[in-house]
């Protein structure tokens, strides 16, 4: 048999961004160029450490996931503009925050200003876009737009017609040549279905502390979380203790990862009163020892 070429070992390696761009262009009708730019950054978030985060990315349904891109777009911009991005009908400081990126990332960014002036991640941003995007994000349009592979790329070049989606996020006007074009669910798209479903636990749970001394029984966690949010609860774990000691952590594994984002609602953490005792949750990151005890 013959050896792979170093472009075909390329594409095998990135199957999960090629099939995810697929998805974003024909299933949820989004502008080819723009994915490609948004894949970039969701590829420089995992090599920054942000591990296994378009896996995740690509296990979520589609209204999720275009909450994503709306983030990801306000990054882009403020990588490669030196202007105030913010999403549009909140009005407080809430408004440039990140709660479905940071949902799926092991260190949360405090908002998008975090990516103001900072050539460095606009830097790999383009790398990954030159090096991967151009080889395993193809869907036949056209790269007239695209920065060559030689010199240096100016910041603006990076967002030359990257469409914005204008009833979720309003952008302080730039030179750049922006299209304001909203970008609608296709109701003629198949139902996306993820390759490996359902993801392993840890892609799929909440980590939960309760206050010292007042524990929650596993069961009244299950019946709580399921009869606000639907039949969502696969189990409950909590913390393996000595006799005469009370467990203060455990993990909730849910039935599909988007539930993640609805448990807790955009934010990083979450307080929930169960029978008179107050629960937090957070998205889990392996790293407890959890049992079924």
């Amino acid at each position: 048999m013959a050896s792979l070429t170093t472009m075909e070992k390329l594409l095998l390696f990135h199957k999960l961004e090629s099939d995810l761009f697929h998805r974003l262009v024909h299933d949820l009708a989004q502008d080819p160029v723009a994915m490609r730019w948004v894949i970039a950054l969701w590829l420089w978030l995992e090599s920054a450490g942000h591990h296994n985060f378009i896996r995740r990315v690509a296990a979520l349904p589609g209204p999720v996931v275009l909450r994503l891109i709306d983030e990801a777009v306000a990054c882009l911009r403020c990588l490669a503009n030196p202007c105030q991005v913010t999403i549009a009908g909140v009005d407080d400081g809430r408004d440039r925050h990140l709660p479905c990126m940071n949902a799926l990332m092991t260190k949360p960014i405090d908002d998008v200003g975090y990516f103001q002036g900072r050539h460095e991640i606009l830097e790999g941003v383009i790398h990954k876009y030159r090096s991967i995007c151009l080889a395993v994000c193809d869907a036949g349009v056209s790269t007239s737009c695209i920065p060559n592979n030689k010199g240096s790329v100016p910041a603006a070049s990076l967002m030359v017609s990257f469409p914005s989606r204008t009833t979720l996020m309003r952008v302080a006007p730039s030179p750049l040549n922006l299209m304001a074009t909203p970008f609608p669910l296709n109701p003629m798209a198949t139902p996306w279905i993820p390759v490996q479903s359902p993801l392993p636990d840890d892609y799929r749970s909440l980590f939960i502390t309760f206050s010292k001394g007042y524990p929650i029984r596993r069961e009244d966690i299950m019946e709580f979380f399921n009869l606000v949010f639907g039949p969502c609860v696969e189990t409950v774990m909590v913390e393996k203790v000595a006799p005469g000691q009370l467990p203060v952590y455990g993990r909730v594994i849910l039935r599909s990862a988007a539930m993640i984002l609805v448990v807790l609602d955009g934010q990083q953490t979450a307080k929930f009163l169960i029978k008179g005792r107050h629960l937090w949750a957070r998205m889990y990151i392996p790293s407890s020892k959890l049992s079924d005890a």
